[in-house]
């Protein structure tokens, strides 16, 4: 067995690992590079897209699938096995990737790719049941299993058999943030041969659930008082719904009062309709609230803007706006940071992982001049973290999960360089470099 990585080595994004054995090869991923590695996307595979004979998709971030139409633009013709909510989230995540590359004039992961090709690639999913076995050919078999990151996501165990000796190959994916409101906590494994673990927040802890919603509630009641603005980018996935979520727990029990909140962003509006769809995916805290006649992605003051950023622009204050991205690339988030940014009535709160190289990442740092869509920002904004929603797993969390998984040997993916490190220095990990080989 030969196992190569193609991406999220040492970074985040690009996640893209190739299994070969004697008789197939398939990979786990497909993901799309952000950030400073864009450049990436565009280059060859290093191996031939033809020979792929499947694909494993953990979930539908651009990360982790936005390559799968440069794979099948260059020839792939496999399956591509993933939850029924993955591969709806999936199609929405590309054509809205697409759309983006357009109106940024960037280079997408292949220059002839339309919106038919993408839609024509949905037709080779196979949607799979969580915790059902499933045999892909007389060699290997696969198993998944709930990540808790995003609605549909997914750990895949795979049984892979060579010379009669079979071998369990266990794929994280992303892992959530325990406990998460609306999906299920990560589900544990029990054994693995090989453990592919990702890292995001290998080197770090999170702030507590309570103290987010503190941070949270207190933004806004400052908004509310000082007659301002909050802004908060957002991810369509999972991010998007747990704010919501968050706030319409809020305003029922009259914790605020007073604001108006906006949804602007297309994809996630999209994305949430989609999370309407799959009820039976939730926890059981958001299927009771359900159950009992509450809509958990609505509530008084509440709007979701369809095309009409101006009305947004020119609403009275106070107000609330959430927009995508959520790591500041593409999306309405830039008229709003230009429109906001230099306003000192006004809060950028920011409650996503920011990529190295990212323009959310600057702001973090502390730059106070910045470039939005070519134009020079002063940010005179009150500028506000939150990092206790992540939907990743923190060190403490990810440690936990792999000494239950009790792997033979480890693979350490998807982190910056220092959170890989450490992670892998503490459960006596690898950390690949990209492209790297390794044989079993």
């Amino acid at each position: 067995m030969k196992i190569s990585f193609h991406g999220a080595c040492r970074e985040v994004t690009g996640s893209c690992i190739l299994i070969e054995t004697g008789s197939t090869k398939f990979l786990v991923d497909c993901g799309m590079f952000q950030g400073k590695s864009y450049y990436k996307n565009i280059e060859d595979f290093s191996f031939n897209p033809e020979e792929i004979d499947f694909v494993l998709l953990t979930h539908a971030h651009l990360d982790h699938c936005g390559r799968l139409p440069k794979l099948f633009m260059e020839g792939f013709r496999g399956r591509i096995y993933s939850t029924a909510p993955t591969r709806d989230l999936t199609e929405i995540i590309l054509l809205d990737a697409l759309n983006v590359s357009r109106i940024e004039k960037k280079p997408f992961v292949h220059p002839l790719c339309q919106e038919g090709d993408i839609r024509h690639l949905m037709n080779f999913f196979t949607p799979i049941d969580y915790g059902k076995k499933r045999i892909i050919n007389n060699n290997i078999e696969i198993r998944l299993k709930d990540a808790g990151h995003i609605l549909g996501s997914s750990i895949f165990e795979v049984w892979i058999k060579e010379n009669e000796i079979t071998k369990k190959l266990v794929f994280s994916g992303d892992l959530g943030n325990m406990p998460s409101p609306i999906v299920e906590d990560p589900k544990f494994i029990d054994s693995a041969d090989l453990l592919f673990i990702e890292s995001t927040y290998g080197n770090r802890l999170h702030e507590s659930k309570e103290m987010g919603d503190a941070i949270l509630i207190q933004e806004v009641k400052n908004t509310i008082a000082k007659n301002g603005i909050l802004v908060i980018p957002v991810f369509a996935l999972e991010r998007t719904q747990e704010m919501l979520y968050r706030l319409n727990s809020f305003f029922e029990e009259e914790k605020i009062r007073g604001v108006n909140v906006f949804l602007d962003s297309p994809l996630a509006i999209k994305a949430t309709n989609i999370y309407k769809q799959y009820v039976d995916f939730y926890d059981q805290e958001a299927k009771d609230l359900i159950f009992k006649g509450d809509d958990i992605f609505d509530f008084k003051g509440f709007e979701m803007i369809k095309g009409e950023t101006e009305k947004v622009l020119n609403a009275p204050t106070p107000k609330i706006i959430l927009a995508g991205s959520g790591m500041f690339e593409g999306g309405k988030i830039g008229t709003y940071l230009k429109k906001y940014l230099g306003n000192p009535l006004a809060t950028l709160l920011i409650v996503s992982f920011q990529v190295d190289g990212s323009l959310g990442k600057k702001i973090i740092n502390g730059e106070r001049k910045i470039k939005v869509d070519g134009k020079d920002i002063e940010i005179n904004a009150k500028i506000s973290t939150i990092f206790s929603f992540s939907s990743h797993s923190d060190h403490g969390m990810l440690f936990d999960w792999v000494t239950k998984a009790n792997p033979k040997k480890i693979f350490v993916v998807h982190g910056e360089a220092d959170a890989s490190k450490s992670l892998a220095e503490s459960i006596n990990g690898i950390v690949p470099e990209y492209n790297a080989i390794y044989n079993f």
